[in-house]
């Protein structure tokens, strides 16, 4: 039995502040009209046993989950403990944020990913950063 808490009615959403993607993703999670759990890992520390279990729902080995410049440090020489360590010191490791829907997990690559894996339809499309009064240039837009 995990221990980590997922259903179908909450999503979750786990990233470090201090990635870029992580950040890019953020506006669009808020805009999903299910609730969501956002998990900051720089403010919000995660427990051991929900990492490999997050681990697991991705199918992927706990080293795959964090930043490829770590990894050129020869990663043969981190074990699970290591890397466990890692990510409590060191939250801006990983780059990728991950969001989880019930027992479903997704490693997120690109922000346009978040859509098809909490479901188009449940998103305000209006509340979508470019759907904004303003535009990225600063220009006001009418509305």
């Amino acid at each position: 039995m995990g221990h980590l808490a997922t259903n179908n009615r909450q999503l979750i959403y786990i990233y470090s502040e201090d990635s870029t993607l992580g950040q890019r993703i953020l506006p669009y999670v808020k805009c999903l009209k299910k609730p969501v759990r956002i998990i900051n890992i720089n403010n919000e520390s995660i427990a051991d046993t929900i990492w490999l279990e997050v681990a697991a729902m991705l199918d992927k080995p706990l080293s795959n989950l964090f930043s490829r410049s770590l990894k050129n440090l020869n990663s043969s020489d981190y074990d699970v403990i290591d890397w466990l360590k890692i990510i409590n010191k060191k939250p801006w490791v990983l780059e990728k944020p991950i969001a989880i829907n019930g027992t479903k997990a997704k490693q997120l690559k690109e922000r346009y990913q978040i859509f098809s894996f909490f479901r188009p339809s449940r998103i305000n499309f209006n509340d979508l950063p470019e759907n904004s009064r303003y535009s990225n240039r600063g220009i006001f837009s009418p509305s």
